[in-house]
């Protein structure tokens, strides 16, 4: 990226600032602690509309979840491919419950922010306290071999890099924490997952700025008219 386009960009986002920061500023753990104790197949809180402001009474029915279950039919012969099926199992569940909840058009990052209505949309605050209950879910029905579910990980300072929260899990046999962030893609994508250190030291996939997407900022710099 050249110096100007890295200039127009850092404008760009600093403009978006007060919406992204709305989006994922508030951390996950407070909204799990209510919900969390309750929460099974048969009913729990599904998070929508940024900051769960539009929580789902969610049930996930037997023959849904063997979907899921199918996905680790065959154990895991080490910790990396357990953290693979991880992540098509939240890609998986989400194909289920998106339907039900009207997610099924939810953007990758948060390419919505509040230019428009955030029903149906979900930021990081909704993903990661969804992707953790979903970790539960499997945890709980003996899926895992290799890993624990980890406290969820919050990143970012007004300063150097926009907030963001993420869902993660712990590798027994050596004590490394690896994300399952299902925030940057689309409804349905398996989650990404990478080292808990490498995603705190501002890591996105190739396409984002500070978790938007090149195509919102520049849609944002050309003026509120252009964003849809």
């Amino acid at each position: 990226m050249t110096g100007s386009s890295t200039a127009f960009f850092r404008r760009a986002t600093l403009a978006l600032a007060p919406a992204i920061l709305m989006a994922c500023a508030s951390p996950t753990p407070g909204i799990l602690k209510t919900t969390m104790p309750t929460a099974s197949l048969e009913g729990f809180t599904y998070c929508t509309g940024y900051g769960c402001t539009y929580p789902w009474n969610m049930v996930i029915h037997q023959d849904e979840w063997a979907r899921v279950s199918a996905l680790f039919v065959e154990p895991a012969q080490s910790a990396a491919e357990e953290r693979h099926q991880i992540a098509l199992a939240v890609g998986e569940i989400e194909r289920i419950v998106g339907p039900k909840a009207n997610t099924v058009d939810d953007e990758a990052g948060a390419t919505v922010l509040a230019f428009r209505s955030t029903q149906g949309q979900l930021d990081c605050i909704d993903e990661s306290h969804n992707t953790t209950v979903f970790l539960n879910f499997m945890q709980r029905d003996g899926f895992f071999k290799w890993h624990t579910i980890g406290p969820v990980a919050l990143r970012g300072k007004v300063i150097d890099r926009w907030f963001h929260n993420t869902a993660v899990v712990i590798e027994n046999e050596t004590g490394a924490s690896y994300v399952i962030d299902s925030w940057f893609g689309l409804n349905g994508d398996p989650a990404d997952v990478l080292p808990l250190d490498l995603w705190m030291n501002g890591w996105h996939p190739d396409g984002f700025v500070n978790g938007v997407t090149r195509e919102m900022i520049e849609k944002a710099a050309s003026g509120p008219n252009a964003v849809e």
